[in-house]
């Protein structure tokens, strides 16, 4: 905190009256254990500090930001952002900074954790499946965020997490498991270590299935993909006003099994409690029984859309990218995994996807592969492994009504192609997706 004290004290001395300027850092202390070839092979700390300048005068606005080690002093990166925003455009879509009394301090001095811990979690994964190759990371994080502004907005905060990401490999197979939380002390990697040995070992010599539509059982680093594709690219309401979102507010557009929250004050929820501008994050409904309820927004989106700010701006984005959730919890329902797989007359199951990409926004429709972890289940029961099939689907049409049959009863942080930590979710039984082809088409 002193580097933001000493710092912020020198800056306020060359800020002029007659702008609007907020300043920002976010410290962070980012450890990694790696483990390959069932050994740990590596362990690296990096502590960073990054400082964002936003400087608005005469209806023009400029961004600056740089690591605080690469900055000469804070009056001259405060006299570039003066230059420079003489040449930027006029910014018709400023929206202002909060005001003083949404400022909120939770800075804490938290100690980092050290590599004996992480190297624990990392031993309990490996011990579970010594025949198989394992491979995969823990990491903890200790981060720390300040902002203040010209209308007198000081705002800290602190948060920790930690993960496991692990996967044991044969010559035909490969199973993998993740598991998050705000401490080492929550992370079970032994149970991780079980599920990924598994899912090796039930794996070896895949068949190839016929591409088609089949039921499909998602575990939750897949369902976590859907979730966080409609977060980024349908509910941040710059979608919206670009007019490549698919969401219907107020309609039945989901499963009315469907409820989706963004919590982040929810005990052991991951990440900070305020936004990029400082402002409180509050919690948010975003689906309610299968319709949704409310956009992400930045403060730029709920000017330019006239409605209420959600307090969505993402560190290090910028409020012009949009809102994105980053504290998403599904609610769980009352099915087991047994339960689901048991209800499947022909189907497949699912462990994660990977490589999606958006083909057309407006509907949803990506196409991705499987990987990790796929089995055909036949008159539920689980009758062999099958090999990488292609889908094209709709995200949207995936959860609408009617093709949601069930929720899995646990839930758990996963993984997802923007991050982890972002989602909290169960396992889903959907009735309808679309298989394309194999690897290659």
């Amino acid at each position: 905190m002193k580097y933001w004290n000493q710092f912020l004290e020198e800056a306020k001395k060359h800020i002029p009256k007659s702008i609007d300027c907020e300043i920002k850092m976010i410290s962070s202390t980012n450890s990694l254990t790696r483990f390959a070839n069932s050994h740990i092979h590596q362990n690296v700390e990096e502590e960073v500090a990054d400082i964002y300048l936003t400087v608005h005068k005469d209806d023009k606005t400029i961004t600056l930001n740089s690591n605080i080690t690469s900055i000469d002093s804070p009056k001259s990166l405060i006299d570039k952002a003066l230059a420079e925003v003489e040449n930027s455009p006029n910014d018709t879509g400023w929206a202002g900074m909060p005001e003083s009394d949404s400022s909120f301090n939770s800075y804490k001095e938290i100690e980092p954790k050290n590599p004996e811990e992480r190297a624990g979690k990392v031993k309990d994964f490996i011990e579970v499946g010594k025949d198989f190759n394992a491979a995969g990371y823990c990491s903890t994080s200790v981060d720390h965020y300040f902002v203040w502004n010209t209308n007198g907005l000081e705002s800290s905060d602190s948060t920790t997490s930690a993960f496991i990401d692990g996967i044991f490999r044969t010559e035909t197979s490969s199973g993998s498991s993740h598991r998050g939380g705000t401490s080492l002390e929550d992370i079970d990697s032994e149970t991780a270590g079980i599920e990924a040995f598994k899912l090796a070992k039930d794996s070896q010599n895949p068949k190839d299935i016929d591409p088609g539509k089949y039921e499909v059982v998602l575990g939750p680093e897949a369902v976590s993909t859907i979730l966080v594709f409609l977060g980024v690219y349908g509910f941040n309401a710059r979608s919206k006003i670009e007019g490549t979102s698919p969401i219907q507010m107020n309609s039945q557009q989901f499963d009315e099994k469907l409820t989706l929250i963004d919590d982040p004050h929810r005990d052991k929820s991951l990440g900070f409690k305020i936004d990029a501008s400082g402002a409180p994050k509050k919690t948010l409904e975003i689906v309610k029984d299968g319709v949704p309820k409310s956009l992400f927004h930045t403060r730029r989106t709920a000017k330019e859309l006239n409605e209420d700010n959600t307090f969505h701006e993402l560190f290090g984005w910028g409020d012009s990218f949009g809102g994105i959730g980053t504290n998403i919890y599904l609610n769980p329902g009352s099915s087991t995994k047994e339960d689901m797989i048991s209800a499947v007359e022909r189907g497949i199951y699912i462990n994660e996807f990977w490589y999606c990409r958006v083909l057309d926004p407006i509907t949803q429709v990506v196409t991705g592969l499987n990987r990790n972890g796929s089995f055909l289940i036949e008159n539920g029961k689980i009758t062999k492994p099958v090999g990488r099939l292609r889908f094209t689907q709709s995200f949207i049409a995936s959860l609408a009504a009617g093709n949601v049959i069930s929720l899995g009863s646990e839930s758990r942080f996963a993984d997802s192609e923007f991050g982890e930590g972002i989602l909290n979710v169960p396992m889903l039984h959907l009735k309808e997706f679309n298989f394309t082809g194999g690897v290659s088409g």
